[in-house]
């Protein structure tokens, strides 16, 4: 998973970084990255310091920009299940 919204962008123009859509390009990541990252929003939410304790994780299927949640043949089921490995049901 990664982050790239320059297909929605006059690939020609060149753009200072101001924000979507013109935004520095995320890539290489993993799904043992991302479970990290969960970890640690995890932690931070079992800390009760939000009123709310929710979050909202990322995009189900933006192929597009190349950050989606859905399988695929290089990492399999791999985000997905580090969601329900860090987020699911507790014992």
């Amino acid at each position: 998973m990664g982050w790239d919204s320059t297909p929605r962008t006059v690939q020609s123009d060149t753009h200072a970084n101001i924000g979507y859509p013109f935004t520095p390009v995320l890539v290489d990541n993993t799904p043992e990255q991302f479970k990290e990252a969960l970890i640690a929003v995890r932690d931070y939410l079992d800390r009760g310091q939000l009123s709310t304790p929710i979050v909202t994780v990322n995009s189900w299927n933006e192929w597009t920009e190349g950050s989606y949640l859905e399988p695929d043949t290089v990492n399999g089921l791999g985000y997905l299940e580090a969601i329900k490995e860090v987020f699911g049901i507790r014992k």
